[in-house]
């Protein structure tokens, strides 16, 4: 044992350093060796005493035979016939052969099973067979020790018989089970092999420690199962002397199966499972299955890590990379761990390793935490055994019961030890309540509970008191959180200062208490708002001046006499002076006007409306007419007793008190108070002296005094109601600014008086709604109404209603004065006016304002008011004096010649009065008429030509006659002269008014439009397309014309759909497409090809397309054969057979066929040795297989014999393959003969045999069968020989065929080509032979005029025309001289080219005065329909400037809108200032401000913002600058537009004036008639344009002056605007003025404090609020500066605005330039000069 052991720790030594680089692999040896216990098999011969087997000793050998007695194991001596299993152990002996193992005989199923102890690793398995190897065997493996099985391989020589259900490959993965024929041939006889690999090496893998692969190569059980015997057949032919299985088992000589210990990559060495004896060793060269582990693993095959090797996952090794365990980290306080993956990934693989049973108080998965209430030691490291310390916290107050902070952590904020305080605690051990908490305990989540003082009501940095959680308050707050107001105060928490006073309005409510919550105070009736200091909706408070006594209704006085004894005077010199507002100017009166009185006399004013009992101030309200002053003597008496006790006190007295009226004032007041009480009537008498002769205009008022209210008002209120001279301010008429003081005591002293506020009773005929002035009470009243109730209409307006009151309107030079009777708004006119508003002129006069006489020659008495114009002339007269006759009558009226009807024939009243006017000859004295259209004669009593009259009917007049305009209507004989029947029809109509088309033209007669028809002559039946030149007879309202059946068009010139074949001649017949191989029912019109699927052909789609197959009925199947290894066609399209071409084969011929080389598509043919070999070598094959087969299945008739089994089966597979030849269709006739000269062959071989020859007539019915056979070859030889030469003939043929069927395919596409193009050639024919008709009935037409214009030319002489010519002198000079010596021609002059020669320069006649009049009027239509289009440019740019003012007031509106409210929102912002300001002041100067309220004062002020920030200003200046430009432009356009407008009334005059010269032109162009027709109809047309466009230019005035007013409002409304800004900016400097007196007085209140020495924290707290202040001042200087920016851009956009201005006038000079030159270029036109 020395020696042994150094070895083994050198061996030990070498594996450490092997798995020390990585992975590392125990040797690979044989696991049989060593295991020969566990080696089994099921079958094994001699078992149970010694058994016979025999050997196969070749067909020509004898037989032998052997003993197998496997009793005892093998002993080469002894026990030599011993075959079990136990021998294929590989001992490397001598001899090798001479042992085995072998089965039982004839056993098909029997296996052979090794069983291993552990897992081992499989490497392959090599079987070395005695006899033949078997014909089918699987190998199979275990994982669990033979509980369940899986196949390795499957081996057979027949796969698909013997494992019908395995593929046989080949493999395409590493894991596939497929089956092997390589090893289980018959051959080699002996020493066959059969090897198996568990990892195919033609797979690469990547990783082998992959599941499946692992599961590939692992085992604990390995079994081979041979499941079928290799037989020779000799089984089949029964017993004879000898069991012919006895030949037939399973031997083998040796087994191997390689493999090795399995230790995952984490062991190079293994040891035995069991610890044997030290006197029993184990077999040299066994493989071991325990692993001795390396990389700190453990386990039989090194499955698992090693106790406290869990930190890591287990891993098997991989290469170099050899995935050790690691060891746990517990910091000596753990010996035990365990391996957690959801922990190991959590920490992203760093450690997984769990600790367990950790001591010494800790706990975690390193044991690198304390326990709970434990903390870690901050000075000791943490594998300290003392490292945990006991936590020391109060469990009352601490979270968890006394948890405390386990460890420091500077990152979470965490202190080892730390108590964790409840919500409400502190102290270094949570043992007492924080501040504004109390009462301690362990119950409460919280730990204490909360004083929960108010933060509104409570002093500030104040606490309550920790045993009784009372609290500390403020200033006028109670309760024990003092959380509410004492009495008189609210809105605890919603202001700055706590506890507000409620401030209850004085009058307007009941007492000054109000609720705590709201601040609302309880209101008088009517009277609304939190302090009842605003009316209701529908009231108002009275101002002082309510109480208004108008002296126009007051009663005057006469004389100065005493109270008591007046004398009232009926006719008294007191006068009411009407006053009418006039705009612009203030209104300093109330009521229609004022009461003007005479010196000495005077007014009483009854009162009778005291609403309480209290003193008012008397005020005469006056306006003297002089500038002397007045003195008034009042009096007051009342009627009753009084009843009042403050009055009763306060006797009136009977005196009259004098009161000065100075001519610089219009109010008096009287100094004196008066008490008057309600329900009692006083009369107050006045009386007026001066010396002037001048008289004044006088009013009376009552003004109540405040002061003598009880409990109203405060001495400080009556100051200033007399400092801001409340009284004298609200006694003025007319607009004033009340001061807030004043408005707000008069309000409370009007709801105090009246006891709430006042229904407005705004008139619901005259207000434009209920609602009135919070203060006064004026209603918002309609136009032209007045008074507080909008219930009186105002001076110089009248009748009242809904609608409020209608304007007078008296004409100012018509009306003796602008007031009308407000009942009936009829104004005072002067003479000879008339009307309400003195606006006309009397009947019989005109000219208004200045009335004058009419003039009408005394024929009546009337005439248009304004022009004079004489209207409803008698005797028969007209005109503007009445100085001519009316159309129809004739004479002279002012030749005083009187006016007689126009005879023509009959007068005017009668229904025979055919004629416009007429009028005397002055030489004969003849009446000459102007008839009618349709009449003709002196006296308008004939028909002309195209009119008719029937004598039998008197009564009927001359009537046009009804041809439709169809006929000439210069031809007398167009039209019966009796009957009115059209004769000479024209443009192809005919009927009786020629009402109709001809027959063969279809259209409208009515519109002149027959047009001729054209029909498709191949869609419409000969009958009705007459032969020759005659038109078809199609409709006569659409032309359509009748097509023959399923023929469509107007024309009948295509088929309908779903047809064809339109040229037959018979209609077109249905395309019957296949409904399921077409795409639709339509085909082509003229093949009638259908438009089929893929795959289908066919006029109808029914047939399969080339390269397709199938039934065409179901579907066509694409044959998709090999474009290269097919010839034409590619397939039969009946089977889809390809045709191959020669050397080409396979179902799509995409292969080389055999005798040709593989290289497809070339396939070369190979050498002519081949196809001798290869007929050979198939021959011989077919024989040998042949002869095999027949051996097999021959019965045994009795004798074994072997040899002639084997010929029988031969000869039985020889006949049936040669059936099966001869059955072939394809064979060859060389073939076939080989085929008989074979048999011819066998049959003498058979007849040679013989041996066998008496053997063969043991077997009559063979013989026979041969026979039979025989003969049967011979007759299908006969009809192959028939088949083949028909094949042949067939062959020429159809190689002949091909050739032809192509002729005949490509002569069919030329004639369908040309029949197409034919085809397409019949329409054009057609179409070409019907515009010739067309042509020729044209030119017949046109034959026909000119013949007719001929005729008529010869009717005209040339002696007529040349009279023509010198009477007239149609070219410019007499024509009595001949053409060569005339200088401008004559009517049938020609010069030296055959042309007409009619003027020249110089000449004047009628034809050339009428062509130039013709060519001026059209240059003037020309010019003025320019004019046209250049007049409609300005109003177009009209047209946009009124959208763009309509959307400049819409823009202008809205900004007004928003403007208001900015306006109403600074008004409430301003005023919430001052009294801010005001408060901060006083609180400020108050010494005794405790220095936290200053604090707070100073964050207030801190967070105020500006009300208008410098974005807002420069937004605002923005969208002002923007209105401005966009009126200036708007300015600048319309005066551009004006300028314009005013040039086109200029060229309209002058353009009117061009149509008066024309139409002076006129007469001198009588007798060139149709020229001139022409010219005045397009005069007539320019004068109609003129017209329309005088009446846009009205519009376009009318337009602009609309624009210019919504200009000028547009232009107020962004001057209010800019000014509205202007304010805004003005109010924030006033701001940023007083935050600056504010900043001053707080340094005063700073030094202040200093002088008293403040605490340290408030002078801290005082300089922060400095710091913040004096940064709010900066930021505020900013704002300012970029105002001045802002005003700066301003300034800059407005030059910017002048430099556009100054763009706008060159343009303005551009455009007067092109009108001048417009204007010239139309002088010119109008006087046509060029």
């Amino acid at each position: 044992m020395k020696f042994k052991l150094p070895l083994y720790l050198k061996l030990l030594q070498r594996a450490q350093d092997a798995c020390d680089a990585g992975s590392c692999h125990p040797a690979t040896g044989d696991l049989l060796l060593g295991r020969s216990k566990q080696l089994t098999a099921s079958s094994t011969c001699g078992m149970s005493g010694p058994q016979k087997y025999c050997i196969i000793g070749y067909l020509e050998a004898e037989q032998k035979c052997f003993l197998c007695d496997s009793r005892h194991p093998y002993n080469s001596y002894t026990q030599h016939n011993s075959h079990m299993i136990e021998n294929v152990i590989t001992t490397f002996e001598p001899d090798r052969k001479k042992k085995w193992w072998q089965s039982e005989n004839g056993i098909d199923h029997v296996s052979i099973r090794l069983d291993l102890e552990t897992v081992f690793q499989f490497s392959h398995l090599i079987l070395t067979f005695k006899t033949f190897r078997p014909a089918a065997m699987l190998v199979e493996r275990s994982t669990d020790f033979g509980q369940t099985w899986k196949a390795f391989r499957y081996f057979a020589q027949d796969c698909a018989a013997s494992f019908p259900n395995i593929s046989s490959g080949p493999a395409k993965g590493v894991g596939d089970i497929i089956c092997d024929s390589r090893y289980s041939d018959i051959e080699p006889s002996t020493e066959g092999e059969v090897v198996l690999k568990a990892l195919d090496p033609s797979f690469e893998i990547e990783n082998p420690y992959v599941p499946y692969i692992q599961e590939l190569i692992t085992l604990t059980n390995l079994r081979i199962n041979f499941t079928k015997l290799h037989t020779l057949g000799d089984a089949l032919l029964g017993r004879r002397h000898n069991d012919p299985l006895e030949k037939y088992y399973y031997a083998v000589y040796e087994m191997v199966v390689r493999g090795s210990c399995f230790c995952n990559g984490h062991a190079s060495q293994c040891d035995p499972m069991q610890s044997l004896r030290g006197d029993v060793f184990h077999q040299s060269g066994m493989v071991h299955g325990r692993c001795i582990c390396h990389h700190n693993t453990a386990g039989v095959s090194c499955e698992r890590c090693k106790d406290f090797y869990s930190d890591a996952p287990w891993r098997p090794a991989e290469g170099a990379r050899d995935n050790a365990c690691k060891q746990c980290k517990c910091n000596d306080h753990s010996d035990r761990c365990h391996f957690d993956m959801a922990v190991y990934q959590a920490n992203g693989g760093d450690s997984g390793g769990v600790c367990e049973d950790c001591q010494d108080n800790t706990m975690g998965q390193h044991c690198d935490q304390c326990k709970l209430f434990f903390y870690q030691d901050p000075l000791k490291v943490i594998s300290d055994p003392h490292v945990c310390l006991p936590c020391d916290c109060d469990p009352e107050g601490t979270l968890h019961n006394g948890l405390c902070e386990s460890r420091t952590d500077p990152v979470l904020g965490s202190i080892a030890g730390r108590c964790p305080c409840k919500d409400n605690v502190e102290g270094v051990r949570c043992d007492k309540c924080r501040p504004n908490y109390y009462g301690l305990s362990g119950n409460d989540p919280l730990g204490c509970q909360s004083c929960n003082c108010d933060p509104s009501g409570s002093l500030p940095f104040s606490s309550c008191d920790p045993a009784t959680g009372e609290c500390l308050c403020q200033q006028y707050a109670a309760g024990r959180r003092c959380e509410k107001c004492v009495l008189g105060y609210w809105g605890l928490g919603k202001s700055l200062y706590g506890c507000s006073p409620c401030d209850c309005d004085i009058g307007g409510s009941q007492n000054n208490l109000c609720s705590p919550k709201d601040g609302q105070c309880t209101c008088l009736p009517n009277i609304v708002s939190r302090q009842c200091n605003e009316p209701a909706s529908g009231f108002f408070f009275l101002p002082l001046d309510y109480y208004i006594y108008e002296a126009e209704y007051a009663k005057p006085l006469s004389g100065s006499a005493p109270l008591g004894t007046i004398q009232f005077r009926p006719n008294s010199a007191v006068a009411v002076v009407f006053r009418q507002p006039s705009p612009g100017r203030p209104v300093t009166w109330t009521g229609p006007g004022f009461a003007r009185v005479p010196g000495g006399a005077g007014l009483r004013f009854t009162i009778n409306n005291i609403p309480f009992a209290m003193d008012f101030d008397v005020i005469i309200r006056y306006e003297p007419e002089s500038w002397e002053d007045w003195l008034a003597s009042v009096a007051i008496q009342p009627t009753g007793i009084l009843s009042s006790q403050h009055c009763k006190n306060k006797a009136i007295s009977q005196e009259s008190h004098a009161l000065a009226l100075p001519a610089m004032k219009r109010i008096a007041l009287l100094q004196k108070p008066v008490c008057l009480e309600p329900g009692t009537q006083y009369s107050v008498d006045v009386y007026f002296s001066q010396l002037s002769a001048s008289d004044p205009k006088v009013k009376l008022g009552l003004i109540p005094r405040i002061s003598s209210v009880k409990n109203l008002c405060s001495k400080k209120d009556l100051d200033e109601y007399q400092k801001y001279h409340c009284i004298e301010i609200a006694s003025e008429v007319g607009p004033h600014i009340l001061p807030e003081a004043c408005a707000r005591l008069i309000a409370s002293l009007s709801a105090r008086i009246h006891n709430g506020a006042v229904a407005c009773k705004c008139n619901p005929q005259g207000s434009l709604n209920t609602s009135c002035s919070k203060l006064g009470g004026q209603c918002q009243c309609k136009a032209n109404v007045v008074g507080r109730c909008c219930d009186t209409c105002s001076a110089g307006s009248y009748g009242f209603g809904f609608h409020g009151c209608y304007s007078c309107e008296c004409h100012p030079r018509g009306s003796v004065s602008t007031l009308c009777d407000q009942v009936t708004g009829q104004c005072s006119c002067r003479r000879e006016v008339v009307g309400q508003r003195c606006s006309r002129c009397l009947a019989g006069y005109f000219g208004f304002p200045n009335c004058r006489p009419c003039s009408c020659n005394g024929y009546t008495e009337l005439c248009d008011p304004v022009t004079g114009a004489c209207l409803n002339c008698g005797g028969f007269t007209a005109g503007s004096r009445c100085e001519r006759c009316m159309d129809g009558y004739y004479g002279n009226p002012l030749k005083r010649e009187p006016c007689r009807p126009c005879m023509c024939p009959e007068a005017p009243t009668s229904s025979r009065y055919f004629a416009h006017s007429c009028y005397q000859d002055s030489q004969t004295a003849q009446l000459v008429c102007n008839c009618l259209k349709g009449y003709s004669g002196n006296q308008c009593d004939e028909c002309p030509s195209g009119f008719y009259k029937n004598p039998r009917s008197p009564g009927v007049d001359c009537v046009p006659c009804s041809c439709n305009n169809n006929i000439d209507l210069t031809d007398p004989e167009s039209c019966n002269r009796v009957t009115g029947e059209c004769i000479k029809c024209l443009h192809n109509t005919h009927g009786a008014n020629c009402q109709f088309c001809k027959p063969g033209y279809f259209g409208s007669a009515v519109d002149q439009n027959c047009r001729r028809c054209i029909c498709n002559l191949a869609g419409v039946s000969p009958a009705m397309c007459p032969a020759g030149n005659e038109a078809c007879i199609c409709d006569p309202a659409t032309g359509a014309c009748p097509c023959l059946p399923n023929v469509v068009g107007i024309t009948c010139d295509q088929c309908a759909s779903g047809y064809w074949d339109m040229a037959s001649g018979k209609g077109c017949q249905l395309c019957d497409c296949n409904p399921e191989n077409s795409q639709s029912n339509q085909c082509n019109q003229f093949t009638g090809q259908c438009q089929c699927k893929l795959g289908y052909s066919g006029r109808r789609c029914d047939e399969c397309e080339e390269n397709y197959f199938g039934n065409p009925q179901t579907h066509c199947i694409p044959c998709e054969c090999n474009q290269e290894g097919t010839g034409q066609p590619k397939c039969d399209q009946a089977t889809g057979a390809c045709n191959c071409r020669a050397g080409v084969t396979g179902r799509f011929c995409d292969q080389c066929g055999r005798g040709f080389e593989k290289e497809f598509p070339s396939c070369r043919q190979c050498h002519l040795c081949f196809d001798q070999w290869d007929a050979e070598v198939t021959t011989l094959s077919q024989t040998v297989q042949g002869l095999m087969r027949f051996a097999a299945n021959l019965e045994d008739k009795g004798r074994q014999m072997p040899s002639c089994d084997m010929h029988f089966k031969g000869f039985e597979n020889t006949i049936s393959e040669i059936e099966r030849i001869l059955k072939h269709p394809v064979l060859s006739l060389e073939t076939f003969a080989d085929i008989k000269d074979f048999h011819a062959f066998v049959q003498q071989e058979v007849a040679q045999m013989d041996p066998l020859h008496n053997i063969l007539y043991e077997f009559p019915d063979f013989n026979e069968r041969i026979e039979e056979t025989r003969e049967e070859a011979d007759l299908l030889y006969e009809l192959l020989q028939q088949k083949i030469d028909l094949h042949h003939s067939f062959h020429y043929l159809n190689l002949k065929g091909k050739a032809t069927t192509s002729n005949i395919r490509k002569h069919f596409e030329i004639s369908l080509l040309a029949e197409k193009k034919t085809s397409g050639t019949i329409p054009i024919v057609r179409y070409s032979e019907y515009t010739r008709d067309s042509v020729l009935a044209m030119l017949d037409d046109h034959a026909l005029k000119e013949s007719n214009v001929l005729e008529q030319l010869k009717v005209i002489k040339t002696p007529d025309v040349q009279n023509l010519n010198e009477k007239v002198g149609i070219c410019g000079v007499p024509g009595n001289q001949p053409c060569v010596t005339a200088a401008c021609g004559g009517a049938l002059c020609q010069d030296r080219y055959g042309l007409k020669q009619c003027g020249g320069p110089g000449c004047s006649g009628v034809l050339p005065r009428s062509a130039e009049a013709f060519r001026k009027a059209e240059e003037t239509a020309v010019s003025l329909k320019n004019l046209t289009t250049q007049l409609q440019e300005p109003e177009n740019q009209v047209e946009s400037i009124r959208k763009m003012s309509e959307d400049t007031k819409l823009k202008g509106s809205q900004l007004n809108g928003e403007l208001e409210r900015a306006k109403n929102q600074i008004e409430v912002d301003q005023e919430i200032t001052k009294e801010f300001i005001r408060k901060v002041k006083a609180f400020l100067l108050d010494e005794s401000a405790p220095p936290e309220d200053i604090e707070k004062v100073a964050n207030y002020v801190l967070q105020i913002n500006l009300p208008l920030t410098p974005q807002e200003l420069t937004n605002m200046l923005d969208k002002i600058r923007n209105i401005m430009n966009y009126c200036e432009k708007y300015k600048l356009n319309v005066n551009k537009r004006n300028r314009k407008m005013e040039e086109a009334q200029k060229l309209l005059v002058k353009a009117k004036q061009a149509d008066y010269q024309l139409i002076l032109i006129s007469p001198s162009l009588l007798n060139s008639a149709s020229w001139m027709d022409m010219a005045q109809n397009q005069v007539n047309k320019t004068s109609d344009e003129l017209n329309d466009f005088s009446a846009k230019q009205s519009e376009m005035e009318d337009e602009i002056a609309m624009l210019q007013m919504k200009m000028m409002k547009s232009r107020n409304q962004a001057t209010n605007a800019k000014a509205g800004a202007e304010a805004a900016n003005k109010q924030a400097q006033n701001i940023n003025i007083e935050f600056a007196d504010i900043k001053r007085k707080y340094t005063i209140l700073q030094e202040k404090l200093k002088a008293k020495g403040p605490p340290k924290v408030t002078l801290e707290k005082v300089k922060q609020l400095k710091e913040e202040a004096e940064k709010l001042a900066e930021e505020t200087e900013k704002k300012i500066k970029r105002i001045t920016d802002l005003e700066k851009k301003l300034q800059d956009l407005n030059q910017t605005k002048q430099d556009k201005a100054e763009q706008l006038r060159q343009l303005e000079e551009q455009v007067i330039a092109i009108k001048n030159e417009i204007t010239e270029q139309e002088s010119k036109y109008s006087t046509c000069k060029s």
